[in-house]
C-alpha cells in the first residue's frame, strides 16, 4: 500500500526530516497492511467510535488502541527471519510511530508504550525436545514441517517456498539422506542441505495422504500447503508456520523443561527459527565442521573465502555423522528397565510373588534376545547404507568410463607398455 497517497500522511510527516519520513512511511505501511485499512479509515474508525454506554466511556476500549495492541503482539510474536517477527525494541519504536500518527488527528491512545524490556533468553531444544513438539503436531502437514525445518536447518519461509520435486526424487530413489537444493533468502546464497529419517519418514506420509485426497502430484506443486483453500495460492505461509507453533507451545510447552518457565515471554520459546537454531547446535555437538554447518545453514562465506571442496559426497558423509543427533532414538535411556517393571507389576498382580520368580526369567530371556535381534537388524540396515553408498560411487565411475573413452585409453596404455617392451627385448638381443 501506497500511504504517500493519503493527505493523512502528508499533514502527519509535513516539516519532519527524510529520514524521520521514511520511518513513519514504513511503520504506516505495515500497521495499515496487518488490518488491511488505509490511513483515512484508520482514522474516520477512530474519531467517529462512540461507546455503547456514556457513563462507562472511560471504560471502553477505543478501536485505535485494540488495532495497535494486536499489531504489537503479532510483531513480537512472530519468528524473524522472512517473517513478521523482530525485535522488541523495534516494535515499540513502530508502537511510537503509530501512537504519534493517532494523536496528530486528535485520537488519544490510552495504552501506555510498552517498554522494551530484558532481551529473551533464546531456546537451546534438543532431538528429545523436537520430538515432543512433531508428536504434538496436529496433522501430518504440521509434524513434516517441524522435522524438516529441524534437520534441514530451515525458516519458515524456506520451508514454505520448497515445492514438490525438491524432494520427490530422494525420497522415490529411498535415499537416505535426501539433498534439497535452495536459496537462502537473507544472503541469497544457492546451496544445498539435507533430511534424514524423521522428516524423510513425515514427508513420506504427508504425500501419500495428500496423493490419495488429490492425487498424483506435480514437482512444481508447494510442498506444504494450505488446508480446507477453494482458490488462489495454495502454498503455506511463514504466519501459518507461526500460528501452528503456538499452537505446539500451548500443548506440549509445559512439557519441556527448557522453556516451561518462558512460555509466558513475547517470543515463543518454541517458535520455528528455534529449530534452526537446534541444527546448528547438534551439528556442534557431532563436531561437524563449521564449514559444512555454515553451508547448510546458508550463511554467507567468510570475507575473501568460499565453500569450496564441499562435494555432494563430503556433504553426506558429514552428515551421516550428525544423524544420531537429529534423529530420536529407537528407545530413550533406561526404556528397557521401566518397561521390564511394568511387566512385573503385572505379573506380580497376577501370579502373586512366586508366579514373578517362574515367570520373570523367561521374560527377560525373551527380551534379551530380542534387543540382540534388534541391534542386528540395526547393524544390517547400517550394512545396506553403505553398500547403497558403493553402488552410488560406481554408477558414477561407469559414467566416467563412458565420458573418457576409458577403454580406448586402456588400449593405448597398453600398446604403449607393449612397445616398451619389445624395444628392452631388441636392447638385449643386441647387446648378446
Amino acid at each position: 500500500m501506497d500511504v504517500e497517497e493519503f493527505e493523512e500522511f502528508r499533514q502527519w510527516t509535513r516539516n519532519k526530516s527524510e529520514h524521520t519520513r521514511n520511518g513513519y512511511r514504513s511503520s504506516l505501511r505495515r500497521f495499515c497492511e496487518f488490518h488491511d485499512m488505509n490511513p483515512r479509515e484508520l482514522v474516520l474508525e477512530a474519531r467517529n467510535y462512540e461507546p455503547e454506554d456514556p457513563e462507562t466511556a472511560h471504560l471502553e476500549e477505543n478501536p485505535a488502541d485494540r488495532r495497535l495492541v494486536e499489531w504489537f503482539q503479532e510483531l513480537t510474536g512472530g519468528d524473524g527471519e522472512g517473517g513478521e517477527g523482530v525485535s522488541r525494541a523495534s516494535a515499540v519504536n513502530y508502537w511510537r510511530h503509530i501512537r504519534s500518527f493517532y494523536e496528530n488527528f486528535g485520537v488519544h491512545i490510552k495504552e501506555e508504550t510498552p517498554k522494551a524490556g530484558r532481551r529473551n533468553r533464546r531456546s537451546e531444544l534438543d532431538v528429545e525436545d523436537v520430538e515432543k513438539m512433531a508428536d504434538a503436531a496436529p496433522s501430518l502437514r504440521d509434524r513434516a514441517m517441524i522435522w524438516v525445518g529441524f534437520q534441514a536447518g530451515m525458516n519458515p519461509s524456506e520451508v514454505c517456498s520448497l515445492d514438490v520435486g525438491d524432494v520427490m526424487g530422494g525420497l522415490e530413489r529411498g535415499e537416505r539422506p535426501v539433498s534439497i537444493e535452495k536459496t537462502r533468502g537473507k544472503t541469497k546464497i544457492d546451496h544445498h542441505t539435507w533430511i534424514h529419517r524423521e522428516a524423510i519418514d513425515a514427508l513420506k506420509a504427508y504425500l501419500r495422504d495428500r496423493k490419495r485426497k488429490e492425487g498424483e502430484l506435480d514437482p512444481g506443486d508447494p510442498l506444504f500447503v494450505k488446508r480446507n483453500v477453494r482458490k488462489g495460492n495454495r502454498r503455506a505461509t511463514p504466519t501459518i508456520v507461526r500460528k501452528v507453533m503456538r499452537g505446539i507451545r500451548d500443548s506440549v510447552g509445559e512439557d519441556i523443561e527448557k522453556v516451561k518457565d518462558r512460555l509466558d515471554q513475547q517470543t515463543n520459546p518454541l517458535a520455528f527459527k528455534f529449530l534452526r537454531r537446534a541444527f546448528g547446535i547438534a551439528c556442534d555437538n557431532a563436531d561437524v565442521p563449521t564449514k559444512y554447518k555454515d553451508y547448510w545453514l546458508g550463511h554467507a562465506p567468510p570475507y575473501n573465502g568460499a565453500y569450496q571442496g564441499l562435494t555432494k559426497k563430503k556433504q553426506r558423509e558429514k552428515y551421516q555423522q550428525l544423524a544420531p543427533e537429529i534423529n530420536p532414538s529407537p528407545t530413550q535411556p533406561g526404556a528397557d528397565e521401566r518397561l521390564l517393571e511394568s511387566v512385573e507389576e503385572v505379573v506380580e498382580e497376577k501370579f502373586g510373588e512366586v508366579g514373578t520368580e517362574r515367570v520373570m526369567p523367561e521374560v527377560k530371556n525373551r527380551l534379551e534376545k530380542l534387543d540382540s535381534r534388534i541391534s542386528r537388524v540395526e547393524e544390517q540396515k547400517k550394512r545396506i547404507e553403505e553398500l547403497e553408498e558403493e553402488v552410488k560411487d560406481f554408477r558414477k565411475w561407469k559414467e566416467e568410463v563412458k565420458s573418457q573413452d576409458y577403454w580406448g585409453n586402456l588400449l593405448a596404455k597398453k600398446a604403449r607398455v607393449m612397445e616398451r617392451s619389445g624395444k628392452l627385448e631388441r636392447g638385449e638381443q643386441s647387446k648378446d
